[in-house]
């Protein structure tokens, strides 16, 4: 069993300066502009330290800034604005911002590995996180998957290290960390009953543990849902792009990855956040009813953008300072981030499998394997991309470090203890 106080703090701190250093000498030298959704993102967050509510202001200056909207989630616009409001408006706030959530991210996923398997695997899976160039290009730029990877790293940590049986502060704090996730994506719903239902006990154990955890985030997202409730034109939990994301991955034209949908697929003209999000949800549903094999083998494709390259990183770059990024640099780096992905992706399924000869993941790695199953479930529902496995890594450095447990003395010698 791997220890329940894996030590190595020296090591964890280690590799939290290493990726922080790497993620501001980057950002500070390259200084990448907002990009696609950045641009959005940044906006929203302009908007609430400005003190406009937000708003469609995020959808530029051509919007009206005192229509409310709920169609982007407001976490990391909210997280980017309350940095704005106390330091500045400021490209050094994303990137500093973002540096530190990615170099703690390191951090967590290295005390979250050490409870996987044997510390060196551990160190050289958080060692490869940490210099990844995918990972440290996109922590510097006001994307919502840095902080979104945080948050559920730190929740896996928190119930991982919680006691046997877990205490009510540890599930609180989970709490709270998933109902923050929540505010950033909508789709870590998926997981508030899911997590502190595999640690260990009985039933009803697991089931008080889950009923807890989700209650905490209920009340936390609770007063957002009202004020979508009061503010548009029906009630949305978070935000109401569930129904687009859905039409994406079902439509006629879908093809597994983003595309931007147009009258034609069928909602032109609706008027109102909830009454388009209701009209996709419809679309969507027709769709699936009208040729369901063809959604079914959608899956293949989905699961592929999302885990079989690395690239969006790269194309980040490119949009965002073509000055910069040329043709040719753009492939080279699109390799090289994948090349350096793979590694961590092959031994997390190693880690992930069963085999015969070795003991079960402990706790720490069940908890990763549950993270990254149930967010790769949302998207083979909508539509896939690479940079939808970036929030993911900390929990495939776990995995990684997972794979060679009981491959090692020590590791074999704490089973024997633990037995």
């Amino acid at each position: 069993m791997t220890p329940r106080s894996p030590g190595q703090l020296p090591a964890t701190a280690a590799l939290f300066v290493l990726a922080l250093a790497a993620r501001l000498a980057f950002g500070l030298l390259v200084r990448i502009p907002p990009a696609w959704d950045g641009v959005l993102y940044e906006r929203g967050a302009l908007g609430l330290a400005r003190g406009l509510g937000y708003s469609c202001f995020l959808f530029g200056p051509s919007a009206d800034p005192t229509v409310p909207t709920a169609f982007y989630p407001v976490g990391y616009p909210a997280f980017l604005g309350a940095l704005y409001r106390l330091f500045g408006v400021s490209p050094l706030t994303i990137v500093v911002s973002g540096a530190l959530l990615g170099a703690i991210t390191v951090a967590l996923s290295h005390r979250l590995a050490l409870r996987c398997g044997p510390a060196l695997a551990a160190h050289g899976a958080a060692l490869l996180f940490a210099l990844a160039p995918g990972p440290v290009v996109f922590s510097v730029t006001p994307m919502s998957e840095t902080l979104w990877g945080a948050l559920l790293t730190a929740t896996a940590l928190v119930l991982a290290r919680a006691s046997s049986p877990p205490r009510v502060p540890s599930l609180l704090a989970a709490g709270a960390l998933l109902a923050a996730a929540v505010y950033v994506r909508p789709q870590a719903l998926v997981l508030v009953s899911l997590l502190p239902a595999l640690l260990p006990g009985t039933l009803p154990q697991r089931l008080r543990r889950a009923a807890l955890v989700t209650a905490t985030v209920a009340a936390l997202v609770a007063p957002w849902t009202a004020r979508n409730c009061l503010a548009l034109d029906g009630c949305a939990i978070v935000s109401t792009n569930g129904g687009s994301n859905l039409a994406i991955g079902a439509v006629p034209r879908a093809t597994g990855m983003y595309l931007t949908l147009t009258r034609a697929d069928g909602c032109g003209g609706v008027v109102g956040e909830r009454a388009r999000e209701r009209c996709w949800q419809r679309v969507a549903a027709q769709s699936v009813r009208r040729d369901p094999w063809r959604w079914v083998r959608l899956a293949w494709p989905k699961l592929y953008f999302t885990y079989a390259n690395e690239t969006f990183p790269a194309d980040y770059l490119r949009e965002a300072a073509p000055h910069l990024i040329d043709a040719r640099l753009n492939a080279r780096l699109r390799d090289w981030m994948t090349w350096t992905w793979w590694p961590l992706w092959v031994f997390a399924l190693l880690g992930a499998l069963p085999l015969p000869f070795r003991r079960p993941l402990a706790p720490a790695g069940r908890l990763s394997l549950a993270t990254v199953a149930a967010t790769t479930a949302t998207h083979l529902v909508v539509f896939g991309g690479d940079r939808y496995h970036l929030p993911l890594v900390g929990f495939m450095v776990a995995l990684s470090a997972a794979a060679f447990r009981g491959l090692t003395r020590g590791d074999r010698r704490a089973d024997r203890t633990a037995e």
